[in-house]
């Protein structure tokens, strides 16, 4: 089958390099780019692993990783303090990717890492739905906790497919990330969109992981003030899983994984010269909005709403 005219971009740093390979794997099967933004530091101010990005940016030389820095200084404070730092990073990263997406290219796909697609399921359904009719979908997707096999029974719609046109700072760069892009685009829309067979066409693995990738995983993102998340991680892995998660309390299943992720670690092959470019602060700032004046007021406008 052909590929349609979809550029995916995933958002990743090397706490998800785990789901990395598998991601891009997949994403072949219907993609006809794939961008990669990863950010120099963890958005906790943290180095990033500049050894395993390397080694990683030479596996998949087929990829686009963009590079940008982590000029935090560079952002005002009044905006850091109305929006979450994490918020505002993997947006950037999302918008950086946006400017790389070839000509010709009509829909972009919007993942995280750690967000698997079953990659021909979702090609078969790109060649016989009605997607091109609508300016933006929200993909159902199963979500797993502290292994492959723990499947929740609720369903979640985080990945998000949308015409490239209507993409702009204003949608992009929003708090609400992903959400902002399904909320504020005009119709036709829909959400929870399964494959032809009523169940979800992506996997969330995003608590899958070991207690240190968990303890790391919980220091970094986002949300990492908003209860003691290693103390509670400490306390999953004392114990067998019970069934529920402790970030939603949702009821799992146990399933029959579908991809091939492994616990016990993960390597990474050089293949060839990797197609990267890296940013500076300045071309970071050029990517989102001429000159910095106005990209700062535009940013002013979008959070003072």
């Amino acid at each position: 089958m052909n590929k349609p005219p979809i550029a995916t971009i995933i958002n990743f740093c090397t706490i998800e390099a785990r789901f990395i390979k598998a991601c891009i794997e997949q994403c072949r099967h219907f993609s006809r780019q794939i961008i990669i933004p990863v950010c120099d530091h963890f958005f906790n101010g943290q180095p990033e692993n500049r050894a395993l990005l390397q080694r990683i940016y030479a596996s998949f030389p087929d990829c686009l990783f963009v590079e940008y820095p982590f000029a935090v200084e560079r952002v005002p404070k009044k905006i850091l303090n109305r929006v979450a730092p994490a918020h505002f990073w993997h947006c950037v990263s999302r918008m950086v990717g946006t400017q790389y997406v070839d000509d010709g290219v009509e829909m972009v796909l919007f993942l995280d890492a750690d967000e698997l697609p079953d990659g021909k399921k979702f090609l078969q359904w790109l060649h016989s739905s009605d997607w091109t009719q609508h300016s933006v979908l929200k993909m159902a997707n199963y979500w797993y906790f502290r292994e492959p096999r723990y499947q929740s029974l609720h369903w979640e719609d985080s990945v998000v497919l949308a015409q490239r046109h209507t993409l702009d700072g204003s949608i992009l760069l929003h708090e609400s990330e992903r959400d902002a892009i399904y909320d504020l685009l005009p119709g036709p829309k829909r959400r929870a969109v399964t494959g032809f067979d009523g169940q979800p066409m992506f996997h969330h693995f995003s608590w899958v992981r070991t207690q240190e990738e968990m303890a790391v995983k919980v220091r970094a993102w986002g949300h990492r003030g908003d209860r003691d998340w290693e103390k509670l991680v400490e306390q999953e892995f004392s114990q067998p899983f019970s069934g529920k998660d402790f970030v939603h309390g949702y009821t799992f299943q146990e399933c029959i994984p579908v991809f091939s992720i492994s616990l016990d670690g993960f390597d990474f092959t050089p293949q060839a010269q990797p197609q990267l470019k890296q940013l500076n602060d300045h071309e970071l700032i050029h990517h989102l909005g001429l000159p910095r004046a106005s990209w700062l007021s535009k940013i002013f406008n979008i959070f003072a709403k």
